[in-house]
Protein backbone atom coordinates (compact mmCIF):
# COMPACT_ATOMS: atom_id res chain seq x y z
CA UNK A 1 0.00 0.00 0.00
CA UNK A 2 1.41 3.15 -1.28
CA UNK A 3 1.71 6.59 1.67
CA UNK A 4 -0.37 8.42 -0.72
CA UNK A 5 -2.96 5.89 -0.37
CA UNK A 6 -2.49 5.14 3.57
CA UNK A 7 -3.52 8.87 4.19
CA UNK A 8 -6.40 8.85 2.32
CA UNK A 9 -7.50 5.92 4.20
CA UNK A 10 -7.16 7.74 7.05
CA UNK A 11 -7.73 11.34 6.14
CA UNK A 12 -10.92 10.89 4.27
CA UNK A 13 -13.12 9.85 7.55
CA UNK A 14 -11.41 12.11 9.43
CA UNK A 15 -12.79 15.10 7.00
CA UNK A 16 -16.45 13.01 7.46
CA UNK A 17 -15.93 13.33 11.12
CA UNK A 18 -15.15 16.60 11.05
CA UNK A 19 -18.10 17.76 8.36
CA UNK A 20 -20.44 15.77 10.86
CA UNK A 21 -19.60 17.09 13.95
CA UNK A 22 -20.39 20.58 11.92
CA UNK A 23 -23.70 19.72 11.12
CA UNK A 24 -24.37 17.71 14.68
CA UNK A 25 -23.18 20.99 16.43
CA UNK A 26 -25.77 22.77 14.34
CA UNK A 27 -28.53 20.25 14.72
CA UNK A 28 -28.16 20.45 18.47
CA UNK A 29 -27.99 24.43 18.37
CA UNK A 30 -31.27 24.29 16.60
CA UNK A 31 -32.86 22.09 19.23
CA UNK A 32 -31.58 24.05 21.61
CA UNK A 33 -32.71 26.88 20.12
CA UNK A 34 -36.14 24.86 20.21
CA UNK A 35 -35.96 24.77 24.39
CA UNK A 36 -35.93 21.02 23.13
CA UNK A 37 -34.75 19.12 26.29
CA UNK A 38 -31.01 17.89 26.83
CA UNK A 39 -31.69 14.33 25.40
CA UNK A 40 -33.34 15.49 22.54
CA UNK A 41 -30.57 17.70 21.78
CA UNK A 42 -27.61 15.00 22.30
CA UNK A 43 -29.81 12.73 19.91
CA UNK A 44 -30.75 15.00 17.38
CA UNK A 45 -27.08 16.24 17.15
CA UNK A 46 -26.17 12.56 16.87
CA UNK A 47 -28.73 11.23 13.95
CA UNK A 48 -27.23 14.97 12.53
CA UNK A 49 -23.76 13.08 12.38
CA UNK A 50 -24.46 9.54 11.39
CA UNK A 51 -27.05 11.03 8.62
CA UNK A 52 -24.02 13.69 7.00
CA UNK A 53 -21.24 11.30 7.24
CA UNK A 54 -23.79 8.34 5.96
CA UNK A 55 -24.62 11.11 3.15
CA UNK A 56 -21.02 12.22 2.92
CA UNK A 57 -19.53 8.25 2.56
CA UNK A 58 -22.48 7.76 -0.27
CA UNK A 59 -21.19 10.69 -2.26
CA UNK A 60 -17.46 9.11 -1.99
CA UNK A 61 -18.84 6.07 -3.75
CA UNK A 62 -18.23 3.86 -0.31
CA UNK A 63 -20.91 1.66 1.94
CA UNK A 64 -22.74 4.74 4.19
CA UNK A 65 -21.91 1.86 7.34
CA UNK A 66 -17.96 1.49 6.51
CA UNK A 67 -18.12 5.47 5.95
CA UNK A 68 -20.13 5.74 9.37
CA UNK A 69 -17.53 3.40 10.92
CA UNK A 70 -14.19 4.62 10.34
CA UNK A 71 -15.49 8.61 10.72
CA UNK A 72 -15.99 7.17 14.52
CA UNK A 73 -13.14 5.31 14.12
CA UNK A 74 -10.88 7.92 13.06
CA UNK A 75 -13.26 10.44 15.82
CA UNK A 76 -12.04 8.13 18.20
CA UNK A 77 -7.91 7.70 17.35
CA UNK A 78 -8.15 11.51 17.60
CA UNK A 79 -9.69 11.95 21.16
CA UNK A 80 -7.41 9.12 22.31
CA UNK A 81 -4.17 11.08 20.78
CA UNK A 82 -5.68 14.21 22.42
CA UNK A 83 -6.55 12.15 26.04
CA UNK A 84 -3.10 10.33 25.68
CA UNK A 85 -0.89 13.75 25.06
CA UNK A 86 -2.25 15.59 27.81
CA UNK A 87 -1.70 12.60 30.60
CA UNK A 88 1.84 12.60 29.42
CA UNK A 89 1.85 16.48 29.45
CA UNK A 90 0.60 16.15 33.49
CA UNK A 91 3.03 13.43 34.55
CA UNK A 92 5.46 15.82 33.20
CA UNK A 93 4.37 18.53 34.90
CA UNK A 94 4.03 16.46 38.38
CA UNK A 95 7.68 15.24 37.84
CA UNK A 96 9.00 18.51 37.47
CA UNK A 97 7.29 19.94 39.91
CA UNK A 98 8.82 16.89 42.54
CA UNK A 99 11.63 17.50 40.97
CA UNK A 100 11.97 21.25 41.88
CA UNK A 101 9.82 21.19 45.85
CA UNK A 102 12.49 18.17 46.26
CA UNK A 103 15.34 20.31 45.61
CA UNK A 104 13.76 23.52 47.26
CA UNK A 105 13.17 21.08 50.29
CA UNK A 106 17.07 20.01 50.30
CA UNK A 107 18.41 23.52 50.13
CA UNK A 108 15.90 25.13 52.79
CA UNK A 109 17.08 22.21 55.18
CA UNK A 110 20.49 22.93 54.86
CA UNK A 111 22.26 24.22 57.60
CA UNK A 112 23.51 27.42 57.60
CA UNK A 113 27.76 28.36 57.29
CA UNK A 114 29.29 31.12 58.15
Amino acid sequence: MTTARRITDQLVPLLMALGGLIVGRLALGAAAALNANLLWQAGTALVAFTFTVAFLGRLGGEDPYDAVADATRALAYVIQAAVTGALQLLCSTVQLLALLGGGLAALASAPATS
